[in-house]
């Protein structure tokens, strides 16, 4: 008995040797690369960055190394939301990586970082423009073109954003509605009322639904406000009633512009 245990017991020792063994064989860069994935498995974010980026520097293929790099920028982002720190970590792979992808990859994510996650929209357009002519796919081309026009319109670059939409619009097809409606939005902040409700009314025609699940009824109803056409603007609200859901909303536009209605200069009805 005491022999088939010890046997046992010899067999465990040389299998844990011989796994020691293999690990030792592996190059120290995937070493670091599992002791990360053991980290994140227990929610140390900050530690298996750390891991990520060493993994990174000792990693001698071009390809893994910068694999080991974006896998820390994207926890860097996502996880810790050390935004200053995934940025030098994109940056480091748009210097140096030998791969387009990953360079491409890198560029639009911190283009996303300074447009969604610090909202720098100055820093955003400049790194958008850096990207677009190296996106090769029309669908996601178009896409950095919104993105283009939107922080444009963000930073008060309301001509460029019209200029922008005008010449994506020529070659759109899947982002046709977003533009259309960025389009609106401009107008609105430019205080051209009449062609922000022209540009509403053309969503309206091409895809009715768009229109309402975007609340442009609502959007529509306020350019009318702006533009001191508050019964118009109501008129507006009464015709699309049962197509706008948020019924405490609609009631609460309603009793405003009844009330500016009522107390506008040269209105002839009976004050309250």
């Amino acid at each position: 008995m005491k022999t088939k245990l010890a046997k046992k017991y010899t067999r465990t020792l040389f299998i844990i040797a011989a796994l020691i063994a293999v690990s030792a064989c592996k190059p120290a860069s995937e070493r670091l690369y599992v002791e990360a994935y053991a980290e994140i498995e227990k929610g140390h974010f900050r530690i298996a960055v750390d891991l990520l980026e060493k993994s990174s520097n000792l990693e001698k293929k071009n390809y893994l190394k910068f694999r080991y790099l974006a896998e820390a920028g994207r926890i860097a982002r996502f996880e810790i939301q050390d935004y200053e720190r995934a940025i030098r970590i994109y940056k480091n792979i748009i210097l140096q990586s030998e791969d387009e992808a990953q360079r491409i990859n890198a560029q639009e994510a911190i283009s996303e970082i300074y447009l969604e996650n610090l909202q720098n929209y100055a820093f955003a357009l400049r790194e958008l423009q850096v990207l677009e002519p190296l996106v090769k796919d029309a669908k996601e081309k178009e896409k950095v073109r919104l993105k283009i026009a939107q922080s444009m319109y963000l930073t008060g670059n309301n001509e460029q954003a019209i200029e922008q939409i005008t010449t994506s619009l020529k070659s759109a097809s899947s982002e046709t509605m977003n533009f259309l409606k960025l389009k609106a939005q401009v107008l609105v902040a430019q205080q051209k009322y009449k062609d922000a409700i022209e540009a509403y009314q053309d969503i309206y025609k091409r895809d009715p639904s768009y229109f309402e699940k975007e609340n442009m009824h609502i959007a529509t109803s306020v350019v009318y406000e702006e533009n001191e056409e508050y019964g118009e603007a109501l008129d507006y609200l009464n015709k699309f009633e049962k197509q706008i859901k948020d019924k405490q909303y609609l009631d609460l536009r309603k009793r405003r512009l009844k009330e500016r209605l009522v107390n506008k200069p040269l209105f002839k009805g009976k004050r309250k």
